[in-house]
């Protein structure tokens, strides 16, 4: 899957400005003189010329919906509801898209950050190997000085009367044996200082990495959180069919779908790349680190990680170094037998000795460090979590990325189509709230004084009327009459003003009403 995209992406062809085709080596340079730039800044410019085309597009079909004469007073809804159905149905596709760009984002973030740290323990072990390498430095350099105070001591003894000069010679030639492995020694030395002693463009790999990658998620995200935003608030004006709404989004949404294509335009160069750097980052890598220092990664890269020692890149010469040093040791042992013939045991002579025995014990664990800091195993995960990081992570989610951004541009593009067909059939809907300190339509708060106290039927209950004396108006039959209120049965029959026969009185068997409740 990581090597189809890889090969996708580093198939795409590479023109110069003179529209030349180059070859897609990756090629870390600012300005416009280099050729791979220039082939970037083509990819880029395509994209933007796609974009302006289609925006071009867009705003034709605007132009021509608004110059469109259409009978407002005509709206079919089953056609609003299709309408209002398929928008929601693009602005649905939009947000899995960007979903999925975000997901995107978080990966190629993950996997640089994964990349990052791993670089920086690359960086950190390479610094404790050569801090290793400088203290055998210092030892091979005492162990050389103390080698020359035992020859000017052997040499001023030999010429002693009765000195056995075959003893001599002998201890003469393990000497400079001695002194020959040391300098080899501190040469190999000198060599490995000067292949990994520059750290520099590790350190500004690793403080631009961590830069870069920060800005660009952060702004990434934030970008597609406001499309997010924009999206939510169309699909809200959708469901309610509302004119207001559409037309917004129709204003927001032309910069949304600017934003869009900018990114992609950014975005697939990126991409493109990434993929020539893991598919042919070789020349790049050559130009910018030292050939041992590759021939060291690609061991690593195919090394066994066994818990040994000996697991070493066998062009740095460390075990070379640990073989003679361990010879020494055995050289050492037969100087000293012979020097204890020859000189009988002389204290200066043994003390002189015993100083060389120190440094090459200290060199034997001195050289045990220096093997373990640049052992396959202390490199093998770390530059698998590297690879994997930028040219498995870092690639997909860039993928990712560029392919949803190319279907959230062209969704945009129709949604932005479509939603001028709501302008005319889509209503303009009203507020359905009075806010307070607006007056009542019914009665305005400058007749507020004018309320009668018996606007209700009764002021028992009117809490316009609760410290106010006003008089009864006499309107209701609760405040007329003076404020009596006698029963309806003690009150005169209404037909005998109007010269109608009244009701005939109580029949006898009634007797007299008040009795029944007299007690």
């Amino acid at each position: 899957m990581i090597n189809l995209i890889i090969n996708t992406l580093h198939s795409i062809p590479h023109l110069n400005f003179h529209f030349q085709q180059i070859k897609p080596n990756f090629a870390l340079a600012l300005g416009f003189g280099s050729e791979y730039t220039q082939s970037l800044l083509l990819i880029s410019g395509a994209v933007l010329a796609v974009a302006l085309l289609l925006l071009l597009t867009i705003i034709i079909t605007w132009i021509c919906q608004c110059c469109a004469r259409t009978d407002t007073t005509v709206k079919p809804r089953r056609k609003v509801k299709r309408l209002s159905v398929i928008l929601f149905v693009l602005s649905i596709f939009c947000f899995f898209f960007l979903g999925f760009c975000l997901f995107g984002n978080d990966r190629i973030n993950r996997g640089v950050q994964a990349s990052v740290v791993s670089l920086n323990d690359v960086n950190n072990q390479i610094k404790i190997g050569m801090t290793t390498s400088g203290q055998l430095t210092d030892i091979s350099r005492n162990a050389s000085t103390h080698i020359k105070n035992l020859e000017q001591i052997v040499l001023d003894k030999s010429k002693k009367p009765g000195t056995n000069q075959t003893l001599i010679s002998e201890i003469d030639t393990l000497l400079t044996s001695l002194s020959d492995s040391i300098d080899s020694v501190m040469k190999k030395l000198e060599n490995l200082k000067k292949d990994f002693g520059n750290l520099s463009v590790l350190e500004r790999a690793k403080a631009t990495a961590e830069a870069v990658e920060f800005e660009r998620w952060l702004l990434l995200v934030i970008l597609l959180s406001i499309m997010l935003c924009v999206l939510f608030a169309g699909v809200i004006s959708f469901c309610r069919q509302s004119k207001k709404g559409a037309v917004g989004f129709s204003g927001v949404g032309i910069l949304i779908f600017i934003v869009c294509w900018v990114l992609l335009a950014i975005v697939l160069p990126l991409a493109v790349a990434l993929a020539d750097f893991c598919g042919q980052g070789g020349d790049y890598l050559a130009d910018t680190v030292s050939q041992p220092v590759l021939k060291s990664l690609a061991f690593y890269s195919e090394c066994d990680p066994r818990p040994t020692h000996d697991n070493l890149p066998p062009h740095l010469g460390i075990s070379n170094m640990s073989d003679e040093l361990s010879n020494m040791q055995g050289v050492k042992t037969k100087l000293d037998s012979l020097m204890d013939t020859a000189f009988n045991k002389s204290e200066e002579v043994q003390a002189a000795s015993s100083l060389l025995l120190d440094d090459g014990t200290r060199s034997l664990k001195t050289i045990g460090a220096l093997e373990n800091s640049f052992a396959c195993y202390a490199y093998k995960d770390d530059l698998r979590t590297m690879k994997e990081g930028i040219c498995g992570q870092a690639v997909l989610g860039s993928a990712v990325v560029t392919i949803c951004l190319i279907l959230l541009a062209l969704f945009m593009f129709t949604l932005l189509l479509i939603v001028s067909k709501s302008w005319n059939l889509f209503t303009r809907l009203g507020n359905d709230y009075v806010e307070v300190d607006e007056d009542d339509p019914f009665f305005p708060r400058n007749n507020d004084s004018n309320i009668p106290v018996d606007i209700y039927g009764t002021h028992m209950y009117n809490p316009r009327t609760r410290e106010r004396t006003e008089p009864s108006t006499g309107t209701t039959t609760a405040t007329a009459n003076g404020g009596e209120t006698d029963p309806l049965w003690s009150r005169a029959p209404a037909g005998t003003a109007t010269g109608t026969t009244g009701r005939s009185p109580y029949e006898d068997r009634y007797h007299d009403y008040n009795d029944h409740y007299n007690v």
